[in-house]
């Protein structure tokens, strides 16, 4: 096998290897949704879905604080009541003593209120833990919807809209947020990715997941993985053990900048590229993107014409939410410009890492593998004989000396 396919290889091991299992998985699924079959059976109409990685395919396992943390599973709980006739206080309180009348999940449920959600600690799973966050919302009112609708949003995506619970100090707010129809916008664009020699990818699956399902038909989609959910994966935990190292974590891009990011720039590009030709032409793109740190706008429109996914406009940065207009995913590189400049070295060192690496010697190749994942994990997924620099004995025919 040539050098480069066998650093390919070794790292989509290591990537996969951080994706939830199929066991994991389908423990998750099954949780969360018994969560809402006790919700509903305590009187509180609601729906409970996944959001976020969960439900984009991209999950990986979170690094944090120099090691491998805990997977955080997101899940909108949207209860039935009317926007116009309840308060964000009541939506997000309800859901926590609701779940509190239950022992079960009484002792699972953390004793802290986040800013969003409620978490579910649950046991780990071959030595790994998972938590369910619960977002708590309602169907976004009538108006939002058409103010979506009137920014170019189908109807059928605007009305999916949900309104979540925030709570800034000890005042709650609504926000306006729309996974699902998010979940429809990247599956439109990862679909041909994932159709590209689908069914030898869900054959190699079924091999890994035996255990967990009897036949190929039993594999939920949701465990697929295309070349485009692997580089948002990469990206991800590069991103995490990156910024990590910097003591920069309250810095990070969010996982909705960099998926959003990615699939634009796949949007309309051959499905049949691998995970390293479509890494290698989003870090091009990266960047690409880079120039608008020191080129004018009017310059770098005339130049990049077709480029638009980060730009500035005012001197202002921006990154729009494909589902909600009104929503710039890079406000915060606005208030913080340390933020963007961070996010563009981060991206040139991930290039360095996981492009540029597959030219470089086995020694610094795997020294940059323990770096980036963990000497004991490395050991332990790849086969590092692959990469001893062995050197020849030589055999030397000593003469024996001579006795007395």
């Amino acid at each position: 096998m040539r050098k480069k396919e066998l650093r390919q290889q070794d790292i989509l091991k290591l990537i996969e290897g951080l994706d939830i299992s199929p066991t994991m998985y389908k423990n998750a699924t099954e949780k969360y949704k018994a969560v809402g079959t006790y919700l509903q059976n305590q009187g509180l109409a609601c729906d409970i879905f996944p959001q976020g990685s969960f439900s984009l395919g991209t999950v990986v396992r979170p690094y944090r604080e120099s090691k491998e943390a805990d997977y955080d599973l997101d899940f909108i709980c949207c209860l039935g009541d009317k926007k116009e006739t309840t308060t964000a206080k009541y939506v997000k309180n309800v859901v926590k003593e609701t779940l509190c009348n239950s022992e079960v999940y009484r002792e699972k449920l953390q004793n802290i209120e986040w800013d969003k959600c409620w978490t579910l600690e649950y046991a780990e799973v071959n030595g790994i833990g998972f938590n369910i966050d619960i977002v708590p919302g309602v169907s976004e009112s009538d108006d939002i919807i058409q103010l979506m609708v009137g920014n170019n949003l189908s109807q059928d995506n605007a009305e999916l809209a949900v309104a979540i619970t925030d709570k800034r100090k000890q005042n709650y707010f609504w926000l306006t947020s729309n996974p699902r129809a998010y979940k429809n916008w990247f599956e439109s664009i990862n679909k041909p990715f994932l159709e590209f020699d689908r069914i030898n990818k869900r054959k190699v699956l079924f091999e890994k997941s035996r255990t967990v399902y009897n036949s190929i038909e039993e594999i939920p989609e949701g465990l697929e993985r295309s070349a485009l959910q692997r580089v948002i994966q990469i990206l991800k935990h590069h991103r995490d053990v990156y910024y990590c190292r910097i003591k920069k974590e309250n810095l990070k891009p969010t996982s909705a900048i960099i998926t959003t990011i990615c699939a634009e720039i796949a949007s309309g590009m051959n499905p049949s590229l691998n995970v390293f030709e479509l890494l290698q032409a989003i870090a091009d793109d990266f960047e690409i993107y880079s120039a608008n740190q020191t080129m004018t706008e009017e310059a770098f429109s005339r130049q990049y014409e077709t480029k638009k996914v980060i730009r500035k406009s005012n001197g202002k940065w921006q990154i729009i939410n494909p589902v909600n207009p009104n929503d710039n995913l890079a406000d915060s590189w606005n208030i913080n410009p340390e933020k963007a400049e961070l996010f563009f070295k981060w991206v040139k060192a991930m290039k360095k890492d996981y492009v540029d690496s597959l030219q470089i010697e086995d020694n610094d190749f795997v020294a940059l593998l323990e770096n980036n994942f963990g000497r004991d994990y490395v050991k332990k997924s790849i086969n590092l004989n692959e990469y001893a620099n062995v050197v020849p004995t030589i055999i030397k025919n000593t003469p024996k000396p001579w006795r007395k």
